[in-house]
């Protein structure tokens, strides 16, 4: 029977695992540079070419561009797993429910990406950056020949490399890794991760420099007389986030049924470009200038509200197409348009000081996220760090919730889960076979505290192989009684993790409504 390190507790592992997370961390983390670098020279082409400076006749461009978007469509095509964001596919890899080809998907994401944002493509780097740094992760992984745990820590700590190095956040790096990508807060998974993260924010800092993504300034501190209108806009940003999923969804499922090869549809979203770039170039691409130019101030009410539409929309034409690029940027866009939409109107009609517009843009950013990716404490840390300052986040956090709440009132799923479950449907790449650790951690009055391993109706294909406590492993047999704060892990059968995990976390304490996720 093989014995698996992560049961031994031992020091000498985790030494090894800081060591593991440094050198997964720096490749990764360059790897993502790269991409990024990649990426902005395509924005620069794209939005001078569509703003008049191609010096091409314009059917000549149309062929261009059409030749380029068929091109992409093959790409994805050759390596499916390269397409739309990245982080349902490190998802699923995690799950055991899917196997990437790290090169392929490498080089379909450099390529698929850079092509597609120099079409003007609204389509962000930071969930192709998470797939680039797990591809990197598992890419080093099978050159060292290590086992399948290993290899899916070396894949996890990638792509926590991968989002620290594309938005110059390590801390929000390490958190989305536990709070969306695994759901749980596993120790040696924050270790690896942590120590990936930093390497990679190391050198990503060495080449984009020391400061935040956003350089709109720390804003002036939210008066406590104007919260009444975080309320508000914690409302409309669950409802906003709710209606950005919903149109992801919808958009995906009709490009489906269009009559004609899904290599032609990138076409769709490039000839859209073509057409809407010359008039509101605000749109193209990821979106980070977009959210720079609302920080500065001046826009009318009609204008912010069609930024915010028109990015909505595209984003979703583009992303439908399954063109290599992700939605995370784009969506921080959406929700700056919205909150600095909110703080416009709220100035105009209430006497409010102009000045505290780019507070409701920092905290809309924050609130749509949250209601959309459904991963609060990551919203509250990304955005503190892309802008750089801490005034605001008694006033982010208090708009997260509020929107996570409403989200979840309005039944909205949490969008990587939706794109997750229809990509497993397609069954686009290769189910993988095998076991997979499976963690959680018991919580106070849940259904696991206080029974016995016998009672504890654990789920089929899942056993039960250690339970840590107060810092010593205990080794389950069916009188063992669990108690709240005991964290296990499971060994699970890989063509049932998915709903393994999903029930594991029910019996656990942590609330997710299946019939919400996965229906």
């Amino acid at each position: 029977m093989v014995r698996y390190k992560l049961l031994t507790g031992e020091s000498r592992f985790r030494i090894h695992l800081i060591a593991q997370g440094l050198a997964v961390g720096a490749v990764a983390g360059f790897a993502a540079v790269c991409y990024r670098l990649l990426l902005g020279m395509a924005e620069d082409f794209s939005l001078a070419a569509l703003t008049g400076g191609l010096p091409l006749p314009f059917p000549v461009t149309v062929l261009l561009w059409c030749g380029v978007a068929v091109a992409i469509g093959r790409l994805m095509e050759w390596e499916p797993m390269a397409r739309g964001s990245g982080i349902p596919q490190v998802e699923g890899e995690l799950l055991g429910q899917v196997s990437m080809s790290w090169w392929k998907v490498l080089a379909a994401k450099f390529l698929g990406g850079g092509l597609a944002i120099a079409l003007g493509l609204s389509l962000g780097r930071e969930g192709p950056s998470v797939q680039i740094g797990a591809a990197a992760g598992k890419g080093m992984a099978v050159l060292q020949k290590r086992g399948k745990v290993e290899e899916r820590l070396f894949l996890s700590s990638g792509a926590s490399a991968g989002l620290s190095a594309a938005f110059n956040a390590p801390l929000a790096g390490v958190i989305f890794a536990l709070e969306e990508v695994h759901k749980s807060f596993s120790p040696l998974v924050l270790l690896s991760a942590m120590m990936a993260s930093l390497a990679a924010d190391f050198v990503s800092k060495h080449f984009f420099g020391l400061g935040p993504v956003f350089s709109f300034g720390v804003p002036s501190v939210l008066p406590l007389n104007l919260y009444g209108h975080l309320l508000l806009l914690g409302l409309l940003c669950g409802a906003g986030g709710a209606l950005f999923s919903r149109v992801i969804l919808d958009v995906q499922t009709l490009y489906g049924r269009l009559p004609f090869p899904a290599r032609y549809r990138v076409v769709i979203p490039a000839l859209a470009a073509l057409c809407i770039g010359p008039f509101l170039p605000d749109i193209l691409g990821g979106g980070h200038a977009l959210v720079e130019h609302l920080g500065m101030g001046g826009k009318t009410l009609s204008l912010i509200f069609l930024l915010f539409a028109g990015k909505l929309l595209f984003t979703a034409l583009c992303f439908g197409s399954g063109a290599a690029g992700g939605i995370f940027l784009p969506m921080l866009a959406v929700g700056a348009s919205l909150g600095a939409l909110y703080g416009t109107a709220a100035a105009l009609f209430t006497g409010m000081d102009q000045a505290f517009v780019v507070n409701f843009l920092i905290v809309g950013m924050a609130g749509f996220f949250a209601a959309v990716v459904r991963a609060p404490i990551t919203g509250i840390i990304l955005i503190t760090e892309m802008t750089g300052s801490f005034t605001h986040l008694l006033s982010v956090s208090a708009v997260v919730i509020l929107a996570h709440v409403t989200a979840d009132l309005l039944r909205a799923r949490p969008i990587y889960d939706s794109l997750l479950l229809r990509m497993l449907r397609k069954s686009d790449g290769a189910v993988s076979a095998g076991k997979i650790l499976l963690e959680g951690t018991v919580c106070p009055g849940s259904p696991l505290d206080g029974r016995m391993v016998r009672e504890a109706s654990l789920p089929e294909g899942c056993l039960l192989v250690s339970i840590h406590r107060s810092g010593e492993e205990i080794l389950p047999n069916g009188d063992t009684l669990l108690s709240a704060g005991d964290r296990i892990i499971a060994l699970a059968d890989g063509s049932r993790a998915r709903r393994i995990r999903e029930k594991l976390l029910d019996l656990s304490g942590v609330c997710v409504p299946e019939k919400h996720l996965w229906e």
